[in-house]
């Protein structure tokens, strides 16, 4: 299951919040999913959706504007270890494990062969 995490920027995890198969809001007002005190964000700064075996997101007309990996955007495909900026938050957009090993399963190799090749690559 893949994750939004909200970062300092030391790189330390502040929350996190699990991206299930329904909208994830994130702003500082009152009716978000994710209330993040910056006085930067709008009150409903922008919305991650599942969207065809991924997860989109939209900017929701935000003053500052939302940006993923520096770009500012209105609405994009996000990828594993996506950075996102709104106000002065930072967010990074990870995939959990169990989604790593769904898509593994899928590949022509299988996981099992894939989690020996990773192995066998990170012995010294």
């Amino acid at each position: 299951m893949p994750y939004l995490i909200q970062k300092q920027t030391d790189g330390s995890t502040v929350k996190q919040w699990d991206l299930r198969d329904k909208p994830l809001t994130v702003g500082r007002g009152d009716q978000v999913d994710a209330r993040i005190d910056d006085q930067e964000m709008s009150r409903q700064h922008f919305v991650i959706s599942p969207k065809s075996g991924g997860y989109v997101i939209q900017d929701q007309d935000s003053q500052n504007g939302t940006l993923v990996n520096g770009r500012r955007i209105s609405e994009t495909t996000l990828k594993p270890n996506d950075n996102i900026r709104a106000g002065q938050t930072l967010f990074v957009f990870v995939e959990g494990l169990a989604t790593v090993i769904e898509k593994l399963q899928d590949e022509p190799k299988g996981y099992r062969t894939q989690i020996r090749e990773i192995s066998k690559d990170t012995k010294p």
